[in-house]
Protein backbone atom coordinates (compact mmCIF):
# COMPACT_ATOMS: atom_id res chain seq x y z
CA UNK A 1 0.00 0.00 0.00
CA UNK A 2 2.92 2.72 0.93
CA UNK A 3 4.52 1.51 -2.32
CA UNK A 4 1.35 2.14 -4.44
CA UNK A 5 0.79 5.37 -2.55
CA UNK A 6 3.84 6.45 -2.91
CA UNK A 7 3.17 5.75 -7.10
CA UNK A 8 0.09 8.18 -6.49
CA UNK A 9 1.87 11.22 -4.70
CA UNK A 10 5.20 11.64 -6.61
CA UNK A 11 4.91 9.46 -9.53
CA UNK A 12 8.39 8.40 -9.46
CA UNK A 13 10.48 6.68 -12.79
CA UNK A 14 11.67 4.38 -9.75
CA UNK A 15 10.85 2.65 -6.27
CA UNK A 16 12.57 0.81 -3.68
CA UNK A 17 10.69 -2.37 -2.51
CA UNK A 18 11.79 -1.76 0.77
CA UNK A 19 15.30 -0.32 2.35
CA UNK A 20 16.40 -2.05 4.66
CA UNK A 21 19.92 -3.12 5.03
CA UNK A 22 19.46 -5.87 8.41
CA UNK A 23 17.33 -8.15 6.44
CA UNK A 24 20.46 -10.49 5.36
CA UNK A 25 21.61 -9.99 8.76
CA UNK A 26 19.11 -11.05 10.61
CA UNK A 27 18.79 -14.29 8.87
CA UNK A 28 22.64 -15.15 9.17
CA UNK A 29 22.33 -14.66 13.07
CA UNK A 30 22.64 -10.95 14.35
CA UNK A 31 19.94 -9.71 16.87
CA UNK A 32 17.75 -6.55 15.78
CA UNK A 33 17.09 -3.49 17.78
CA UNK A 34 13.50 -2.46 16.52
CA UNK A 35 12.56 0.73 16.34
CA UNK A 36 8.90 2.19 15.46
CA UNK A 37 9.90 4.62 12.89
CA UNK A 38 12.63 3.09 11.02
CA UNK A 39 14.25 0.06 10.15
CA UNK A 40 15.77 -2.00 13.12
CA UNK A 41 19.49 -2.13 13.43
CA UNK A 42 21.89 -5.04 13.87
CA UNK A 43 22.56 -5.38 17.87
CA UNK A 44 24.64 -8.27 17.40
CA UNK A 45 27.89 -9.30 15.63
CA UNK A 46 27.90 -13.05 15.30
CA UNK A 47 31.62 -12.92 14.32
CA UNK A 48 32.85 -10.99 16.98
CA UNK A 49 32.14 -13.64 19.64
CA UNK A 50 34.78 -15.88 18.37
CA UNK A 51 32.04 -17.71 16.01
CA UNK A 52 33.43 -18.65 12.67
CA UNK A 53 31.81 -18.37 8.53
CA UNK A 54 30.49 -22.11 9.22
CA UNK A 55 28.87 -21.52 12.70
CA UNK A 56 26.46 -19.01 11.16
CA UNK A 57 22.76 -20.03 10.47
CA UNK A 58 22.63 -20.83 6.99
CA UNK A 59 21.15 -18.28 4.42
CA UNK A 60 17.78 -19.20 2.49
CA UNK A 61 16.63 -16.33 0.54
CA UNK A 62 13.16 -17.28 1.72
CA UNK A 63 13.79 -16.96 4.96
CA UNK A 64 13.38 -13.85 7.99
CA UNK A 65 11.41 -11.18 6.29
CA UNK A 66 12.63 -11.72 2.57
CA UNK A 67 8.86 -13.69 1.69
CA UNK A 68 6.95 -10.02 3.18
CA UNK A 69 9.20 -7.79 0.51
CA UNK A 70 9.04 -10.55 -2.25
CA UNK A 71 5.07 -10.71 -1.61
CA UNK A 72 5.51 -6.62 -1.78
CA UNK A 73 7.10 -6.87 -4.94
CA UNK A 74 5.33 -9.51 -6.65
CA UNK A 75 1.79 -7.30 -6.03
CA UNK A 76 3.62 -3.80 -6.89
CA UNK A 77 5.08 -5.39 -9.91
CA UNK A 78 1.79 -6.33 -11.06
CA UNK A 79 0.13 -3.00 -10.71
CA UNK A 80 2.63 -0.37 -12.08
CA UNK A 81 5.77 -2.68 -13.07
CA UNK A 82 4.82 -1.68 -16.87
CA UNK A 83 5.87 2.33 -16.27
CA UNK A 84 7.79 2.23 -13.09
CA UNK A 85 11.11 0.81 -11.97
CA UNK A 86 11.60 -1.63 -9.11
CA UNK A 87 14.41 -1.92 -6.96
CA UNK A 88 15.25 -4.28 -5.01
CA UNK A 89 17.42 -3.13 -2.79
CA UNK A 90 20.01 -5.48 -0.90
CA UNK A 91 22.60 -5.00 1.45
CA UNK A 92 26.43 -4.55 0.40
CA UNK A 93 29.16 -7.00 0.88
CA UNK A 94 31.32 -4.27 3.42
CA UNK A 95 28.22 -3.23 5.27
CA UNK A 96 27.14 -6.86 5.74
CA UNK A 97 30.55 -7.92 6.82
CA UNK A 98 30.47 -5.25 8.91
CA UNK A 99 27.06 -6.33 10.92
CA UNK A 100 28.53 -9.46 11.11
CA UNK A 101 32.30 -9.00 12.63
CA UNK A 102 31.27 -5.48 13.92
CA UNK A 103 34.22 -2.92 14.32
CA UNK A 104 36.80 -4.96 14.87
CA UNK A 105 36.75 -5.72 10.86
CA UNK A 106 38.83 -2.22 10.78
CA UNK A 107 41.75 -3.73 12.77
CA UNK A 108 41.34 -6.81 10.79
CA UNK A 109 42.17 -5.24 7.61
CA UNK A 110 45.38 -4.77 8.52
CA UNK A 111 45.70 -7.81 11.53
CA UNK A 112 43.97 -10.43 8.67
CA UNK A 113 43.36 -8.79 5.80
CA UNK A 114 43.19 -12.67 4.02
CA UNK A 115 40.65 -13.58 6.61
CA UNK A 116 38.53 -10.13 6.08
CA UNK A 117 38.82 -10.70 2.22
CA UNK A 118 37.28 -14.23 2.45
CA UNK A 119 34.51 -12.80 4.73
CA UNK A 120 33.42 -9.65 2.34
CA UNK A 121 33.86 -12.66 -0.82
CA UNK A 122 31.37 -14.60 1.66
CA UNK A 123 28.98 -11.54 1.63
CA UNK A 124 29.17 -11.10 -1.93
CA UNK A 125 27.66 -14.76 -2.48
CA UNK A 126 24.86 -13.40 0.17
CA UNK A 127 24.06 -10.80 -1.94
CA UNK A 128 24.23 -13.00 -5.20
CA UNK A 129 21.24 -15.08 -3.59
CA UNK A 130 19.42 -12.13 -2.14
CA UNK A 131 19.58 -10.69 -6.03
CA UNK A 132 18.21 -13.88 -7.41
CA UNK A 133 15.32 -13.47 -5.12
CA UNK A 134 14.39 -10.06 -6.01
CA UNK A 135 14.74 -11.05 -9.74
CA UNK A 136 12.93 -13.61 -9.53
CA UNK A 137 10.10 -11.89 -7.93
CA UNK A 138 9.82 -9.18 -10.59
CA UNK A 139 12.86 -6.54 -9.74
CA UNK A 140 13.57 -4.59 -12.87
CA UNK A 141 17.19 -2.75 -11.32
CA UNK A 142 19.16 -4.24 -8.02
CA UNK A 143 20.94 -1.85 -5.84
CA UNK A 144 24.03 -2.64 -3.80
CA UNK A 145 23.42 -0.52 -1.01
CA UNK A 146 26.85 -0.68 1.32
CA UNK A 147 26.88 2.98 3.09
CA UNK A 148 30.33 1.83 5.46
CA UNK A 149 32.45 1.97 2.48
CA UNK A 150 32.57 5.50 3.23
CA UNK A 151 34.53 5.11 6.45
CA UNK A 152 37.78 3.18 4.54
CA UNK A 153 40.16 4.59 2.00
CA UNK A 154 40.24 4.26 -1.34
CA UNK A 155 43.58 1.87 -0.98
CA UNK A 156 41.49 -0.85 1.39
CA UNK A 157 38.28 -0.42 -0.76
CA UNK A 158 40.29 -1.37 -4.17
CA UNK A 159 41.85 -3.82 -2.05
CA UNK A 160 39.09 -5.33 0.34
CA UNK A 161 35.92 -4.46 -1.33
CA UNK A 162 36.46 -4.04 -4.86
CA UNK A 163 37.01 -7.56 -6.25
CA UNK A 164 33.71 -8.55 -4.22
CA UNK A 165 31.55 -5.91 -5.61
CA UNK A 166 32.67 -7.01 -8.86
CA UNK A 167 32.19 -10.47 -8.85
CA UNK A 168 28.42 -9.54 -7.35
CA UNK A 169 27.88 -6.95 -9.93
CA UNK A 170 28.61 -9.30 -12.75
CA UNK A 171 26.30 -11.90 -11.68
CA UNK A 172 23.55 -9.54 -11.61
CA UNK A 173 24.29 -8.28 -14.91
CA UNK A 174 24.84 -11.93 -16.32
CA UNK A 175 20.46 -12.02 -15.74
CA UNK A 176 20.20 -9.32 -17.00
CA UNK A 177 19.78 -6.18 -14.91
CA UNK A 178 20.87 -3.56 -14.58
CA UNK A 179 23.13 -2.63 -11.20
CA UNK A 180 23.28 0.16 -9.14
CA UNK A 181 25.71 1.19 -6.42
CA UNK A 182 24.11 2.97 -3.81
CA UNK A 183 26.19 4.69 -0.36
CA UNK A 184 25.16 6.95 2.36
CA UNK A 185 27.60 9.21 3.60
CA UNK A 186 30.70 10.88 2.69
CA UNK A 187 31.68 8.69 0.42
CA UNK A 188 33.77 11.44 -1.72
CA UNK A 189 37.51 10.06 -1.18
CA UNK A 190 35.92 6.92 -2.93
CA UNK A 191 33.62 7.86 -5.74
CA UNK A 192 36.70 7.24 -8.22
CA UNK A 193 36.88 3.68 -7.14
CA UNK A 194 33.72 3.10 -6.65
CA UNK A 195 33.34 4.56 -10.28
CA UNK A 196 35.77 2.16 -11.74
CA UNK A 197 33.60 -1.05 -10.69
CA UNK A 198 31.71 -3.07 -12.89
CA UNK A 199 27.79 -1.08 -11.75
CA UNK A 200 25.95 0.43 -13.76
CA UNK A 201 24.94 3.53 -11.89
CA UNK A 202 26.23 5.11 -8.42
CA UNK A 203 24.03 6.93 -5.85
CA UNK A 204 25.13 9.13 -3.02
CA UNK A 205 24.51 11.01 -0.44
CA UNK A 206 23.32 14.67 0.47
CA UNK A 207 27.43 14.51 1.71
CA UNK A 208 28.56 14.41 -1.94
CA UNK A 209 29.30 17.36 -4.69
CA UNK A 210 27.23 16.47 -6.72
CA UNK A 211 29.01 18.30 -9.87
CA UNK A 212 32.15 16.32 -9.00
CA UNK A 213 29.83 13.14 -8.56
CA UNK A 214 28.78 14.28 -12.42
CA UNK A 215 32.24 14.50 -13.81
CA UNK A 216 33.57 11.07 -12.53
CA UNK A 217 30.68 9.72 -13.16
CA UNK A 218 30.43 10.71 -16.61
CA UNK A 219 34.37 9.56 -17.09
CA UNK A 220 33.70 5.84 -16.60
CA UNK A 221 30.72 5.66 -18.31
CA UNK A 222 28.32 5.15 -15.16
CA UNK A 223 24.74 6.67 -14.60
CA UNK A 224 24.45 8.79 -11.37
CA UNK A 225 21.22 9.94 -8.91
CA UNK A 226 20.88 12.12 -6.10
CA UNK A 227 21.05 13.78 -4.01
CA UNK A 228 18.12 15.92 -2.42
CA UNK A 229 18.69 16.96 1.25
CA UNK A 230 17.01 14.95 3.62
CA UNK A 231 16.83 16.61 6.73
CA UNK A 232 17.24 20.28 5.75
CA UNK A 233 15.35 20.12 2.68
CA UNK A 234 12.77 17.56 2.35
CA UNK A 235 12.22 16.70 6.29
CA UNK A 236 12.60 20.47 8.20
CA UNK A 237 12.02 22.80 4.53
CA UNK A 238 8.87 24.04 3.00
CA UNK A 239 7.56 22.36 -0.79
CA UNK A 240 9.09 26.23 -2.39
CA UNK A 241 12.52 24.49 -1.13
CA UNK A 242 11.95 21.06 -2.31
CA UNK A 243 11.32 22.45 -6.37
CA UNK A 244 14.69 25.17 -5.65
CA UNK A 245 16.51 21.72 -4.34
CA UNK A 246 15.40 19.63 -7.13
CA UNK A 247 16.02 22.45 -9.64
CA UNK A 248 19.39 23.08 -8.79
CA UNK A 249 20.12 19.52 -8.65
CA UNK A 250 19.06 19.04 -11.73
CA UNK A 251 21.17 22.00 -13.30
CA UNK A 252 23.94 20.31 -11.79
CA UNK A 253 22.93 17.00 -13.10
CA UNK A 254 23.32 18.27 -16.38
CA UNK A 255 21.10 15.79 -18.78
CA UNK A 256 22.06 12.65 -19.82
CA UNK A 257 22.69 10.27 -17.32
CA UNK A 258 21.53 12.09 -14.28
CA UNK A 259 18.70 10.61 -11.90
CA UNK A 260 17.26 13.22 -9.77
CA UNK A 261 16.50 11.09 -6.14
CA UNK A 262 16.64 11.57 -2.50
CA UNK A 263 20.15 10.94 -0.87
CA UNK A 264 19.33 8.48 1.23
CA UNK A 265 16.63 6.80 2.44
CA UNK A 266 13.67 9.48 3.23
CA UNK A 267 13.52 10.06 7.47
CA UNK A 268 9.95 8.75 8.47
CA UNK A 269 8.57 12.11 9.00
CA UNK A 270 9.13 13.54 5.58
CA UNK A 271 6.29 15.93 4.58
CA UNK A 272 4.89 14.09 1.98
CA UNK A 273 4.02 17.39 0.27
CA UNK A 274 8.07 18.27 0.14
CA UNK A 275 8.48 15.00 -1.76
CA UNK A 276 5.93 15.77 -3.88
CA UNK A 277 6.78 19.19 -4.90
CA UNK A 278 10.45 17.86 -5.59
Amino acid sequence: QGLLKADELYTPDGLPITFDLQMEAEILGCDLRWSSDGPPSVASHPLAAGAGLDDLPPFIADGGRFPIAMEALRRVKGEIGDRVGLFGLICGPFTLALHLLGNNIFLEMFDDPEGVGELIAFCAEIGKQSADAYLDSGADIIAVVDPMVSQISPEHFAQFVTPAANDLFDHIKRQGAPVSFFCCGDATRNIEVMAKTNCDSIFVDENVDLAFLRDIAGKHGKSFGGNLQLTVVLLLGTAQQAKTAAVECIDIGDGRGYILAPGCDLPYDTPPENVAAA
